[in-house]
């Protein structure tokens, strides 16, 4: 039922930013954050209508098993599209300036919010927390935003793409060498064999692997060879460290190279879009809820943190990605708009606050504050993204 709702507040409030042109994307993360305070208002609560007692239980809607999964295929569906829709040949072209943004926009936020930290009074460890929090990119609501623009296979769209994917390495081995996790030796020689076998190898063989969907004469048989190759490459992108996300974006651009690939666009489209995306988005927007004070000190301090490192992870990031794209030879209009389009943070984020928790290097108070901030960090910065990438490709 309440997916159900979901659903239809998505559309709903998409349709209405839409009309007001504005991405469609705003309305589903705040029909996501309307919904959640709805559910969190009704949560414990009775109620009696024509004799019959409803009594509502824990209505966290964002912490449910079923719908966070769903919300997951949602942001895997949303890479795939992006992979289908991009270029090879024009990754190719646009790498060097992908590494140049993607160190950028990782060496920048890191010192400052690292700076940050010390000067707010936390400890060395805490800090480089912090810093290692606001490296981290997360593509899925600008690869929405660049869509709904029809500009997502542009050199400022392949760029930001590339960028993000190489964003996510360096931060996975930042990680592993704080938190002391794995060797980054071994993590990076993982990563190397994940995109050798996932990517070499899968361009040289996809073809062979979907012509079973023209030999299976069964309705909709490539589209389920296809769907199947997205979970594979999903799963074993998070077994080699990396974000899921990243395996559904290399899957989708592999198959995106060969001709079937056209057969199965509009019907991946019709799963995203129709349901599992604006379900992501609306669960994006139920994370505002998950934020718990305490005393008054405590709000002061999380409202003073979160005013900080939200500036410096906007600044940092527009700052340092513009220019590496800059130093790359890009246009400086260019080299705004993929600053801006790195500014979202979400899943790695969010992984990296609660791993660093989980390993003990932050504890109590603090190990509060920071979860807190992080959450109100990927809040804020999804909702903002849109409009500034609309802002800069004005013409």
């Amino acid at each position: 039922m309440v997916v159900a709702i979901a659903l239809i507040f998505a559309r709903l409030l998409g349709y209405f930013f839409y009309k007001l042109k504005q991405p469609p994307v705003l309305g589903e993360i705040i029909a996501g954050i309307l919904l959640g305070g709805i559910a969190l208002f009704l949560s414990e609560k009775s109620f009696t209508v024509f004799n019959y007692s409803y009594h509502f239980i824990n209505l966290r809607i964002h912490q449910w098993p079923e719908f966070v999964f769903l919300a997951e295929i949602g942001i895997l569906f949303l890479l795939f599209i992006s992979g289908l829709e991009t270029r090879l040949s024009n990754l190719k072209k646009m790498g060097k300036n992908s590494a140049f943004v993607a160190i950028g926009g990782v060496i920048l936020p890191l010192v400052l919010g690292f700076l940050a930290g010390i000067l707010l009074d936390f400890s060395f460890g805490e800090s480089l927390v912090i810093g290692l929090i606001l490296t981290a990119t997360s593509v899925g609501v600008t690869v929405r935003a660049l869509i709904d623009l029809n500009v997502l296979d542009t050199n400022v769209g392949t760029t930001i793409l590339g960028a993000a994917v190489i964003d996510d390495v360096i931060g996975i081995i930042l990680l592993a060498f704080v938190l002391g996790i794995d060797s980054p030796l071994w993590i990076g020689l993982k990563l190397l064999i994940y995109f050798l076998i996932f990517l070499y190898l899968g361009l040289k063989v996809i073809d062979r692997i979907l012509e079973l969907g023209e030999k299976i004469h069964l309705p909709k048989a490539f589209l389920s060879i296809s769907l199947g190759i997205l979970l594979i490459y999903s799963f074993f992108a998070t077994k080699a460290g990396m974000a899921g996300i990243i395996g559904a974006f290399v899957a989708g651009l592999i198959i995106g190279q060969t001709v079937q690939s056209r057969k199965i666009a509009d019907d991946v489209k019709a799963f995203g879009y129709g349901f599992f995306i604006p379900i992501f988005f609306v669960w994006v927007g139920t994370f505002l809820w998950d934020v718990e004070y305490g005393g008054l000190e405590d709000f002061t301090m999380i409202i003073v943190l979160t005013i900080v490192i939200v500036l410096i992870s906007i600044i940092g990031k527009i700052a340092g990605s513009s220019l590496g794209a800059k130093i790359a030879g890009m246009s400086y209009l260019d080299s705004l708009r993929v600053g801006v389009g790195m500014v979202p943070r979400m899943e790695i984020a969010l992984v990296i606050a609660t791993t660093a928790i989980s390993h003990g290097v932050l504890t109590g108070f603090k190990a509060h504050q920071i979860l807190v901030t992080t959450i109100l960090l990927v809040v804020i910065t999804t909702l903002i993204t849109p409009f500034l990438i609309k802002a800069t490709f004005k013409k």
